[in-house]
């Protein structure tokens, strides 16, 4: 089973990260407040993604959110070539860093 479902849709990545939001489970997530944790195997990614509401959501919702923050990101076709494995995280990531970092990294592999 793929990690990111293709959609009929291609949904390309949100232009400004410092505005845009996902809403998981009635939940508006802001795109700022998300930090990740990322490590690099084989050429993909495993991508640890953090967000002070993910506390209070069930873990299918979690998990949810995670996917759909590294597909607002990257982009839905990007997401699913480079990332291998999403965990959602309810304490931030060790060495975490922003979503703009992560685009940037993922640009800078893929590009």
């Amino acid at each position: 089973m793929a990690l990111f479902r293709r959609k009929p849709e291609v949904q390309p990545a949100v232009e400004d990260l410092e505005t845009a939001s996902v809403v998981v489970a009635g939940h508006d997530l802001a795109l700022r407040d998300v930090v990740v944790g990322a490590r690099v195997d084989r050429g993909r990614l495993g991508v640890e993604v953090h967000h002070p509401v993910f506390a209070d959501l069930g873990p299918d919702h979690r998990d949810e959110a995670a996917k759909a923050v590294l597909a607002a990101t990257l982009g839905l076709p990007l997401a699913a070539q480079v990332v291998a494995e999403v965990v959602p995280a309810t304490q931030t990531p060790i060495d975490s860093f922003g979503l703009p970092a992560l685009r940037s990294f993922v640009e800078s592999l893929t590009g």
